[in-house]
């Protein structure tokens, strides 16, 4: 029976969302494994959330971008869950030029991984309403885009790029979101409650160990990650009032940038 879900992959750490699962069988040992996806809140709401205590830079938080240049299946998966965000970070900042830049390489991942040529009209369809200045639209657009290219993926049983894709996003929000905390907002305790989602961080460290590709989990920079995000946990799960000190983001920050840049390469 076919499983439809939702990932919306941008700042999935921030985000108290209820889990949702999946399954993929391993036809040759008849062995199911469960992948947990989850259905946190749009992105644009969250920054404006961020925004409503204090001036958010979208604009050096898009100049800060590295363009990944990763070559490998996995990488590209990462890094369209990633671009996804940076597009949404443009979309919220209204920088037209950015998002051209970001929808353009999204669609270039989503030929190399294989989905409907139908999704691959990304940057045309923009276009056109950046011309006219839909913001609006365009918003309901990408997460049309993300929705269905995710369905069809999962359709395709292309599992490790789902939960890859997942991670990419995941990981460029929780590097976004602490940035904004530090620099932006001078620190804002209130806001830093929002990286208190111990469900996302949980997901993460059950699916990626359960990744099917034996070769990935055996690189050095995927183990390196995975460190990280065991790291990322600890500080996640070590508030008890879901609030964190300066030097606590500023190591969420560190290691969430470690990992995108190690996927970027």
């Amino acid at each position: 029976m076919k499983k439809y879900f939702i990932l919306l992959l941008l700042f999935l750490m921030i985000f108290f969302a209820c889990g949702k699962n999946g399954e993929k069988a391993e036809s040759k040992e008849k062995v199911t494994v469960k992948v947990y996806y989850t259905q946190p809140v749009p992105l644009t709401m969250v920054l404006s959330q961020l925004n409503a205590l204090g001036n958010v830079n979208y604009t050096r938080i898009l100049n800060e971008r590295t363009k990944p240049a990763g070559d490998t299946i996995d990488k590209i998966a990462f890094n369209m869950g990633s671009g996804i965000a940076d597009a949404l970070v443009s979309l919220q900042g209204k920088n037209k030029n950015s998002l051209v830049q970001i929808t353009n390489e999204l669609t270039n991942y989503a030929e190399v991984l294989g989905v409907s040529k139908e999704f691959l009209m990304l940057s045309d369809s923009l276009s056109i309403m950046l011309n006219k200045g839909e913001w609006n639209k365009i918003e309901k657009k990408l997460e049309s885009y993300k929705t269905k290219i995710l369905d069809e993926l999962y359709n395709m049983e292309s599992f490790d790029s789902v939960i890859l894709i997942q991670y990419g996003g995941w990981m460029r929000g929780l590097e976004d979101v602490s940035n904004v905390i530090i620099n932006d907002l001078n620190y804002n305790k209130e806001a830093t409650k929002q990286l208190a989602n111990k469900t996302i961080i949980t997901a993460l460290m059950h699916d990626l160990p359960n990744l099917s590709d034996e070769e990935l989990k055996s690189k050095e920079y995927f183990q390196k990650s995975l460190e990280n995000v065991k790291k990322i946990k600890e500080i996640i799960f070590s508030s008890e009032d879901g609030f964190y000190n300066k030097g606590q983001v500023d190591e969420l920050y560190k290691l969430a940038s470690e990992i995108t840049t190690w996927y970027s390469k």
